[in-house]
């Protein structure tokens, strides 16, 4: 799995020096959503995430570990520092944070990436429970749609065995946009 680096979304530099995660604590994955509609200009909007979560929360950093888009990029928030994404639990968790709105089922892409990145965390970490930020604290995060899907054990989309031909065109055709 590709993570795309802080440096690839033009992240500032942490107000202090990060505190790294101890591996073996690890044990919680939180998944979060951003709420509202993706903006076209990804890096932009993670940039304004950290910017709020800088300057108006008044955090060392932006709070997420990880963040995923509506097309499955997957972006390197803080990584594998302590976060700001669940209080009373950063030390011990990674914070994934979908870039939309939970409350609606987001893009299948969207979802194999989580998936995926849950798993790769799980091969770092001694991950034992994934869940949902509204199960640890009073919020509406995820959203009542990732929740749902959180609680039904995270199911992958169905696809076909067979490739569909025209999404292979598709790609190719937006390589020569």
């Amino acid at each position: 799995m590709q993570i795309r680096g802080r440096h690839e979304w033009g992240a500032l530099p942490p107000g202090r020096p990060l505190t790294g995660l101890t591996p073996e604590r690890v044990t919680d994955v939180y998944l979060h959503h951003t709420t509202g509609e993706q903006q076209r200009d990804v890096q932009a909007w993670i940039r304004a995430i950290q910017r709020f979560h800088q300057q108006t929360r008044g955090w060392n950093d932006i709070g997420y570990s990880y963040l995923v888009d509506r097309n499955g990029t997957v972006w390197e928030g803080r990584g594998r520092n302590v976060g700001a994404h669940t209080k009373g639990y950063n030390s011990s968790s990674i914070g994934i944070a979908y870039l939309g709105d939970g409350s609606t089922k987001p893009p299948d892409d969207a979802l194999i990436s989580i998936v995926r990145l849950i798993d790769l965390m799980a091969q770092r970490y001694p991950i034992t429970t994934v869940r949902g930020h509204r199960h640890v604290g009073r919020t509406a995060c995820p959203g009542d749609w990732l929740a749902g899907w959180l609680a039904a054990g995270r199911p992958l989309p169905r696809r076909s065995p067979v490739p569909d031909l025209r999404e292979g065109w598709k790609r190719r055709l937006r390589l020569f946009r």
